[in-house]
């Protein structure tokens, strides 16, 4: 899993019949941008999730995992640390970064509000459609104080600008324009002109600062100067998800650091075993399913010791879900444990310092030793004439019940032992030539493997 450093801000976002470009705000004037930091909300293929803007280089991090609580619309960072997402038709107060759980939500139909912006008093100003209103972070309580003036439609954002508020006002032809609002009565808020760029704008700024910045569907952001009505291009980033909702947090909050978002997935391998596999066999298991890798990563098994220390205690890798007994590095009749990995590729190998570095769920096996067996004469003695015969005991290593095939001079016998020892008779035949008589184990089966 991959965090998102540099992501495009960009996005079309529809209320009702209409599309706005979702556009971004930016602390002050581009000249001074060095170290200022703004928070928002994303989309993409991977879900929603907060985001923390560095407007110095133009780049982003995430700071949240994606989450079902947050989808696109603003965020307004409240003293607290909470912070509230304004979507629609609802506002949700969530838990500060990295959580997005939601701790209180109301929904404010049938006004549509997409945006806020947080006042100096503390109250958190509110705009869409069809006007205007206030949230109290204090009581959780929405004001609505009243509708827009004739022509406009909505505003997308609101923010300050030398202590007044404005808001990015359209109209039902999709015409973004600056609005100075009114406060305590919005239908005299005046219509100030239209603003230049490819997009509509869309964020927020501190008291005192002479203008904001805000961004278009291609990932471009620029800088509005309302003394003059024009724009400069600041940024150009290409387009990659749906970016809104920015907003500077209130002074002496923290600032919250980024998170690694990571999709890599090892998959899961099928339940199976325990597996008990002997020295002179190969150990094939089911090939992990559901495996999700990026671009640059690989996959590969591995056999290791320890699940409290998975990457700490890989005793063997395998490119198939496959592995052999190497007696250098493995022992008999321990617990080890087999699983997928995934993460970075680093020369063929996978980079164990990987953020991303992802295992499956853990299946055991044990090596089994081959079973052995040595023969010895009853009573010490292993002389005998023709026609006479002695007892053999076999003494077996291996885990019971043994099954031993053997064959002596009147033939081959197998017999089953349940325990690690055990006897049979040899015969010597009638006029048998004097010499060796040879008694020879000829195949072994205990437990679970079988020596021929």
């Amino acid at each position: 899993m991959k965090y998102y450093n540099t992501i495009a801000m960009q996005g079309l976002f529809q209320i009702g019949n209409r599309y706005f470009f979702l556009t971004f705000l930016i602390l002050s004037f581009f000249k001074t941008l060095s170290g200022q930091i703004i928070y928002g909300s994303f989309e993409d293929n991977t879900g929603t999730y907060m985001v923390k803007v560095d407007l110095s280089t133009c780049t982003f991090c995430a700071i949240t995992s994606p989450s079902p609580n947050i989808g696109v619309g603003d965020i307004v960072m409240l003293p607290s640390g909470n912070h509230l997402h304004i979507s629609n038709t609802f506002i949700r107060r969530l838990l500060p970064p990295p959580s997005t759980q939601i701790v209180w939500q109301t929904n404010t139909a049938p006004v549509i509000y997409q945006t806020g912006q947080l006042a100096p008093n503390g109250l958190v100003y509110l705009g869409g459609e069809p006007g205007f209103g206030v949230f109290d972070p204090a009581t959780n309580t929405v004001t609505y104080i009243g509708n827009w003036p004739a022509g406009v439609g909505g505003v997308a954002d609101l923010y300050y600008i030398n202590g007044v508020l404005y808001g990015t006002g359209y109209n039902n032809s999709g015409i973004t324009f600056l609005l100075q609002i009114n406060i305590t009565n919005p239908s005299q808020s005046t219509i100030l002109g239209t603003i230049p760029g490819t997009g509509g704008a869309e964020g927020g700024t501190w008291n005192g600062n002479a203008g904001f910045f805000y961004g278009d569907f291609f990932g471009d952001i620029y800088f509005y100067n309302p003394l003059d009505n024009s724009s400069t291009l600041i940024c150009d980033i290409p387009a990659v998800g749906i970016f809104s909702g920015l907003s500077f947090p209130p002074l002496g909050l923290p600032e919250y650091p980024c998170l690694t978002i990571c999709t890599t997935n090892a998959g899961t391998l099928p339940t199976a075993g325990p597996y008990n596999t002997c020295i002179n066999s190969t150990l094939t298991f089911p090939a992990a399913t559901g495996v999700v890798l990026d671009a640059n990563d690989l996959l590969r098994y591995i056999l290791f010791t320890n699940p409290s220390d998975t990457a700490g205690s890989i005793v063997a890798t395998s490119s198939t879900p496959s592995f052999t007994f190497n007696a250098a590095t493995m022992q008999t009749g321990i617990t080890y444990y087999i699983a997928a990995m995934a993460g970075n590729n680093a020369s063929g190998s996978i980079n164990l310092n990987d953020p991303c570095l992802d295992f499956s769920n853990a299946l055991q096996v044990i090596w089994r030793p081959l079973p052995a067996v040595s023969f010895t004469v009853s009573g010490g003695n292993p002389n005998l004439c023709g026609g006479e015969c002695r007892t053999v005991v076999a003494s077996l290593t291996g885990t019971p019940p043994f099954t031993l095939t053997y064959t002596t001079p009147t033939g081959t016998f197998s017999q089953v032992f349940s325990g690690n020892s055990g006897s049979f008779q040899v015969c010597a035949p009638v006029g048998a030539a004097p010499g060796p008589l040879l008694v020879q184990a000829t195949a072994l089966v205990d437990g679970w493997c079988t020596c021929q």
